[in-house]
């Protein structure tokens, strides 16, 4: 039987990035699916961005309070993973609230896990209901409690 993923399962250090540089959506989804890459999560880069932007077309993947979610289903994906990133100024990102997006939550996900993912998104947006964890995300500068703030609020 297979179990339900939890965000512990899939969300990888190496894919938390405080200080992204990119200054717009096109920046931001190739600078996360680059980590994604570099922590061999990616069979291919370009199949996987491919699917953030069909993913992308649609409808808003922004949740407000400076917050998107884009993600992409894939056979490109060997392995489900999580990244986090957020830049300093916020950009323009298509989104359910008002204002730019600072901080994205993306999801890699392989095409074998496509129930998973509504289990992983529905984890990522019960946490970020609570408006410490949003402040949080928002403004720490500790790689560590990114992990542990998502690993603590998805086993709830």
């Amino acid at each position: 039987m297979v179990t339900s993923m939890t965000i512990e399962n899939v969300i990888k250090r190496s894919c938390i990035n405080l200080h992204m540089k990119g200054r717009n959506k096109k920046e931001i989804i190739e600078e996360m699916a680059d980590m994604f890459d570099r922590a061999g999560v990616l069979a291919s880069r370009n199949l996987f961005i491919r699917a953030v932007y069909e993913r992308e077309g649609e409808g808003p993947t922004g949740i407000g309070n400076q917050v998107a979610i884009p993600h992409g289903k894939s056979d490109a994906v060997l392995k489900t993973a999580m990244a986090v990133g957020r830049v300093d100024q916020g950009v323009e990102w298509e989104t359910l609230g008002e204002g730019d997006t600072r901080a994205f939550v993306m999801f890699a996900v392989n095409s074998g896990d496509k129930s998973e993912l509504v289990s992983l998104l529905s984890q990522v947006a019960v946490a970020l209901c609570d408006d410490d964890v949003i402040e949080t995300l928002l403004t720490t500068e500790s790689e560590e409690e990114i992990f542990t703030l998502f690993n603590r609020k998805g086993e709830t």
